[in-house]
């Protein structure tokens, strides 16, 4: 009988990203088992293309309209596929109550949010949290598997691998939208203004208008492409018009796999901390990106053709949305500084 296992997906892009080596790592465990996740739309796409994954059950619009049925709902639908062991890796009391529900008989998540009455092997939360990469955070209940089920672990590579693919429709979607804003063959250097966790981590939009005709004016062959979510139009329309009109705005007009097929095509990005930068670490797109309130050490880019640039404060990192202490951590990072990572890459 074929062993079947359910991952429950977190629910940011960044963090679902962060998740692939665990999946791999899984799935060398149990070469044999179909592994399947459970992710909302948002995230689906991020393991549509994994190797190692057999299908992506994603959460429809109708099961997470109402937080107090939301459970219910996806716990009824996961029921009748009869899963052997769960891995929880979202952190949420909800998360770890979906499998309960659905009676999985083995879950496995972290002892969080009152949730170990919920979980058949609780996991501490490790105490090098806040000094090693998330990566191994989650690759941590893999490991916590294999010790409570008996398990033996299989040789893991020096460095862990992101897992991610571009699909079809994803390349498909990018030509088709580079093509709608006149864009070809150019030299095409992406900005990522935004980042939904808030503005603790964003780099000032005066400094990627100043980046941006700096670039332009050095690289006469370049384009810029802001890329965003809809909400972050207003602040990717103006960068546009302050570099002029070799940038292009593309904030609100893809979609996630859209997105990854424009990021495929970059010769490099220039990035806050958000879900965008994981994309590209994972696809291999140069990244220059830029650090605020959030620790580089734990959600920094998780490749070798990143350059991160950060200034390295009393306060920070903090961790929070907004800052209380006049912004220094993002103020304090120049053009200049930023420029020259550029030209590494360039």
């Amino acid at each position: 009988m074929t062993l079947k296992v359910l991952v429950l997906s977190t629910n940011w892009i960044g963090d679902a990203v962060m998740t692939t080596p665990a999946i791999t790592a899984l799935a060398g465990l149990y070469p044999d088992a179909k592994i399947k996740v459970l992710a909302r739309p948002a995230q689906a796409s991020v393991f549509t293309g994994h190797p190692d994954v057999d299908e992506v059950i994603v959460a429809d619009r109708k099961s997470l309209a109402d937080p107090l049925i939301r459970p219910f709902r996806l716990a009824w639908r996961i029921r009748a596929e009869q899963f052997d062991i769960a891995v929880v890796f979202p952190n949420s009391f909800e998360s770890a109550l979906i499998p309960f529900l659905a009676g999985v008989p083995v879950r496995i998540g972290y002892n969080t949010d009152g949730r170990s009455i919920l979980l058949t092997h609780g996991a501490t939360v490790p105490g090098d949290k806040q000094t090693r990469h998330e990566v191994y955070y989650y690759l941590g209940l893999v490991d916590h598997l294999i010790k409570k089920m008996g398990l033996e672990k299989k040789t893991a590579p020096e460095k862990p691998r992101l897992v991610l693919d571009v699909p079809k429709e994803g390349e498909d979607g990018a030509g088709r939208i580079l093509s709608s804003v006149g864009i070809e063959k150019d030299m095409l250097i992406g900005f990522n203004p935004g980042a939904a966790y808030g503005p603790a981590k964003r780099w000032p939009s005066g400094r990627f208008i100043e980046l941006g005709k700096t670039l332009t004016k050095r690289h006469s062959e370049c384009c810029i492409v802001v890329l965003g979510t809809e909400g972050e139009n207003t602040l990717a329309k103006e960068i546009c018009a302050g570099i002029g009109k070799r940038a292009c705005n593309l904030a609100g007009r893809t979609s996630l796999v859209e997105a990854m097929g424009i990021i495929n095509r970059l010769r490099l990005l220039v990035t806050n901390d958000s879900g965008l930068m994981h994309v590209a670490a994972a696809l291999g797109t140069p990244l220059v990106a830029l650090f605020g309130s959030t620790n580089p050490t734990t959600t920094g880019p998780w490749t070798e053709k990143a350059i991160v640039v950060s200034r390295i404060l009393p306060c920070g990192p903090c961790l929070k949305r907004t800052c209380p202490n006049g912004f220094e951590c993002m103020l304090g990072i120049g053009v200049e500084e930023v420029l020259k990572a550029c030209e590494r890459w360039l």
